[in-house]
């Protein structure tokens, strides 16, 4: 008896109340052969149980789920059943196994398949087959079929119908095919919810006889505590049970990926029908409420950061780890639950300045409510910037604290390419248009140097006002302190860089000290909450990463595991998000440094469209937003970036090889012919002639004033000032928006404000969808093993350390005609 309660105990602790069915333990008492008095009304069915009730409600199931319910009655009967729903994007597939032991009907196995097409949480509908097994032949042979339709117009309001036990015939006569019809009222955002359900059959005879009604009353209060009560009235006079009015009442407390409910029935002096208890359990891939428990979130950065393998992409893993790890920080931020963040920051981050200072304000925003520890195990300045947004900076006794500044170095490659014999020719419009200088000079132009100079103070500068102030150094102390570059963890603390040098296992012991409470939790639970938490139709605004390099053709990864922003995938994209309905507003997430001319042109002309369209359209930058990309951002209404953010470059240039010299070397004989004086324009097997590169000037020229026109009239700026901007230069999102390149500073969070705010939507009125802006299931797994050979390799390592090489492999992704800036290879190219 002692076990048995503490079971009972432990499940009630586990997680959500949900009520059975009275109408399904009244047909089980008619004798027909029905499953568990499993949770759900028609109207309300939104989980795997509902392939019992609502086939439809699987709709709205939009995580993979498993559920389990145990119910025993007063005369032994009783049963087990196991439910799963596993979604392949709108199509729910549903499963049920439940082993029934009635009184005084034979037992039987009831498997049911189930499946529904759901258009998110505004309409669904779904079919299940049922099959039995058992011992008696007669009810071996049984087999049914359900179908439902679930319509969920508004917020507040849901309606339901379901048909089931159609085809059932036992011992060669006709079971009655039940009608379910309900609906449902919610207020309070989800706090209270009311269902009414009418039931009704046909005899087995094609009739339409009214049973009962049924009305469920939900109501779920604080730490997840729900309550559920239920009555069941009968509407027409029948022989024993049918005349019972049956009660229940369900108990539970819900976690975010597991629990519980128990529930019991009560019935009047009319019968007896089904006296019986119910206990269940659920676990859950998405979020269903926050915890109750408090906790000390503790955070790995290198770890959370890491992009998901290629299998895991294939299987649909989120493809942006670091716009997930923003999402979850303002959830961390508004969980009650959540008593402090502990951030480790150790290996050297795949981020540079611009999404560093974007973190930053993340973590800033956190600070304001709650407790933020930066752990600092290892890493670079970068890193040591972004710890210094955290309230208190702990280091380990035996560490390093290097805090060195910032550089940029490049290697040129033409001296040695020649030795070889091969070499590179470029056509460029715009002085500081400076990418090709790696291949085609033996060290940086006057132009380049200026350029990389005025990056370099921008955001050294910040990075020492951003440390002073979170430390409370002066500015001088700090450049000190920075050409010393490496410390001790104690030289550190005396230094006042960190506060304190502990063990990872005392951080939890000083934060108990100074008053914080909770358990230890590590890791970063990177799910979505549960569709179904919010009914009907929900405004949208969209997310479409723009991301690597831009080239035609479709979005794909790259040789080095990196991406390539394909200009027909996000043409579509942009277009599918522009004809949508639910989509009030766009947002261009830009992390790319350009690319092809033409394919960035293409994708600008895309966003106009959708601007055209009435969709308001706003570009937010991260680390590199420039050249192509820039061209594209010009295209939206408004410009968000970073201060650090690299943009502009508006400037174009073409580059081609000449490996004449090289096979000249090798001793490899040469024998072309041509029709027309320019059909080796782009043979790498010479070098171009002096009326072959005028005629590449004037086409790049006409480009390059294409692209200042697209810029002036996107910015509203005249000519003139755009060219004063332009000539390939790059500049600091700070300094963008002093020539006004960019309307204001801000982060994604910022973007996606102003995006409603454009659409006419209160602040956290829409939904943020983002868009993997890839081409499908096929691509993926095409993709998932292009990286997969690619991981591993000698050659992917060189690439992280010689950008040049990854460079040439890029050269051959790309058109003819590129618009990239000085610093087009990535974080790499910056030590």
């Amino acid at each position: 008896m002692t076990t048995r309660l503490a079971l009972a105990c432990a499940a009630l602790a586990l997680a959500p109340a949900a009520l059975a069915q009275s109408s399904v333990a009244v047909d089980r008492a008619r004798g027909l052969p029905v499953g568990l008095s499993v949770p759900g009304t028609v109207a309300g069915a939104e989980e795997p149980t509902a392939v019992s009730v609502n086939p439809a409600g699987l709709g709205f199931v939009d995580g993979l789920a498993l559920q389990y319910f145990y119910q025993h009655g007063r005369d032994d009967s009783g049963g087990n059943g196991l439910y799963l729903a596993a979604p392949l994007g709108p199509l729910v597939p549903g499963l049920a196994l439940e082993w029934m032991s009635p009184a005084g009907s034979p037992r039987y196995l009831r498997s049911t398949l189930a499946l529904a097409l759901g258009f998110g949480q505004t309409f669904s509908m779904g079919y299940a087959w049922a099959f039995y097994s058992s011992p008696d032949p007669a009810w071996g042979a049984l087999f049914s079929m359900d179908a439902g339709a679930t319509l969920r117009p508004f917020r507040f309001l849901s309606l339901g119908a379901s048909v089931l036990g159609m085809q059932a015939r036992l011992a060669g006569q006709s079971l009655p095919v039940r009608y379910a019809f309900g609906g449902a009222l919610r207020g309070g955002d989800g706090l209270a919810q009311l269902d009414l359900d009418l039931n009704a059959d046909d005899q087995g005879r094609g009739a339409f006889i009214t049973r009962n009604l049924q009305t469920t009353l939900s109501v779920n209060l604080e730490l997840g505590l729900s309550l559920q009560a239920q009555a069941l009235f009968p509407l027409r006079e029948a022989q024993g049970a049918l005349g019972a009015t049956v009660y229940q009442l369900g108990l539970g407390l819900q976690q975010p990926h597991f629990g519980a409910v128990v529930a019991w029935n009560a019935v009047d002096d009319f019968g007896a029908p089904d006296s019986s208890g119910l206990v269940g359990l659920r676990l859950s891939a998405r979020r269903y409420a926050r915890s109750w428990l408090r906790r000390i979130q503790s955070l790995d950065l290198a770890r959370e950061l890491q992009r998901p393998s290629p299998i895991a992409l294939i299987f649909g893993a989120e493809p942006d780890p670091y716009g997930t790890l923003l999402r979850r920080l303002r959830e961390l931020r508004d969980d009650p639950s959540v008593s402090a963040l502990v951030l480790r920051v150790g290996d050297e981050l795949p981020l540079r300045e611009g999404r560093i200072e974007e973190l930053r304000a993340a973590l800033l925003s956190v600070r304001e409510r709650k407790p933020v520890v930066a752990y600092l195990a290892g890493g670079g300045t970068r890193e040591y910037w972004l710890a210094a947004a955290a309230g208190e900076i702990l280091a380990p006794p035996a560490s390093v604290v290097t805090v060195n500044g910032l550089s940029s170095t490049r290697i040129f490659l033409k001296e040695g390419l020649s030795k070889l014999g091969v070499a590179f020719e470029a056509v460029t419009v715009g002085r500081y248009k400076s990418a090709p200088e790696i291949l085609t000079r033996s060290g940086p132009s006057e132009p380049e140097r200026e350029v990389v100079a005025s990056l370099l103070d921008d955001r050294f500068g910040r990075l020492v006002r951003g440390v002073a102030e979170a430390r409370r150094l002066p500015e001088a102390r700090v450049r000190e302190l920075v050409n010393q570059g490496v410390f001790t963890a104690e030289e550190a603390r005396r230094q006042g860089l960190v506060d304190a040098t502990l063990w990872p296992d005392q951080v939890e012991e000083r934060l108990r000290a100074q008053g914080v409470g909770g358990f230890l939790a590590t890791g970063l639970d990177t799910s979505g909450p549960r569709g179904a938490r919010r009914w009907g139709p929900r405004p949208a605004v969209a997310v479409i990463r723009v991301e690597g390099a831009i080239t035609a053709g479709r979005s794909r990864i790259d040789p080095f595991g990196g991406t390539i922003a394909g200009a027909e995938t996000l043409t579509r994209a942009l277009a599918s998000a522009a004809g949508d309905g639910s989509v009030r507003a766009i947002v261009l997430r830009l992390e790319s440094p350009g690319g092809d001319g033409f394919a960035s042109a293409e994708i600008w002309r895309a966003v106009r469209e959708a601007r055209r369209q009435g969709k308001p359209v706003v570009a937010s930058m991260g680390d590199v937003a420039a050249s192509g990309a820039y061209l594209v951002a010009a295209g939206a209404d408004e410009i968000l970036a970073e201060p650090s953010t690299l943009t502009g470059s508006i400037g174009v240039f073409a580059l081609k090889a000449d490996l004449s010299g090289l096979l000249q070397k090798l001793g490899v004989g040469l024998f072309s012919d041509q029709r027309g004086e320019k059909a080796r324009l782009d043979s790498p097997l010479k070098p171009w002639t002096p009326e072959e590169r005028r005629l590449l000037e004037r086409q790049l020229g006409s480009f390059y004033q294409q692209f200042v026109e697209a810029v002036a009239e996107g910015r509203k700026l005249p000519p003139p000032a755009v060219e004063e901007a332009a000539q390939g230069r790059v500049w600091t999102g700070a300094q963008a928006l002093e020539r006004r390149l960019v309307n204001r500073l801000g982060s994604l969070d910022d973007a996606v404000a102003l995006a409603e705010q454009r659409a006419g939507l209160a602040r956290g009125q829409a939904e943020v969808r983002r868009v993997d802006p890839r081409a499908g299931f096929p691509d993926d797994i095409a993709a998932g093993l292009g990286s997969l050979a690619a991981e591993g390799q000698a050659l992917r390592a060189l690439a992280e350390k010689l950008p040049e090489v990854r460079a040439a492999s890029l050269l051959s992704e790309m058109g003819p005609v590129l618009a990239l800036p000085p610093d087009w290879l990535g974080p790499a190219a910056e030590r």
